[in-house]
């Protein structure tokens, strides 16, 4: 009868990912060269000003929600902020940014007309209220 022969515990020990067996003594090594992944929770570099880019556009964009005049105001200091980080990095120019801060100029622009005429046409009121009277 042939016997066979009995297996050691450590014959049936496998190598945990990223480890290979040493051909010469059997044990279990990091491999030489692995190469870098970008892993979970691990952000490729972006531009520096994009964040607040997209608050100058959000904050500029509020106008319509009633925010008539601190959302173009935000808009315009933080479009600024971002288009000069941005530019200080080395990328281009930060197009979100540069909108929020260009609607920002526009949307404060018609707001004081809008004032100058309010107030104009209640001078004008009130004076021929006053002629008339």
């Amino acid at each position: 009868m042939n016997a066979a022969p009995t297996p050691t515990p450590d014959q049936f020990d496998h190598p945990s990912a990223g480890q290979y067996a040493h051909p010469s003594t059997g044990q279990y090594e990091a491999p030489q060269s692995y190469q870098s992944q970008n892993r979970y929770g691990q952000r490729a570099e972006e531009d520096p000003g994009k964040e607040l880019g997209i608050v100058s556009l959000v904050a500029t964009l509020s106008t319509f929600l009633g925010f008539n005049f601190i959302g173009p105001v935000i808009g315009i200091i933080t479009g600024h902020m971002a288009r000069k980080r941005s530019q200080e990095a080395g990328y281009g120019d930060n197009e979100m940014a540069k909108w929020g801060f260009i609607l920002g100029l526009v949307f404060l622009g018609l707001l004081v007309i809008g004032w100058a005429l309010g107030i104009s046409f209640g001078i004008v009121g009130g004076l021929a209220s006053l002629m008339a009277g």
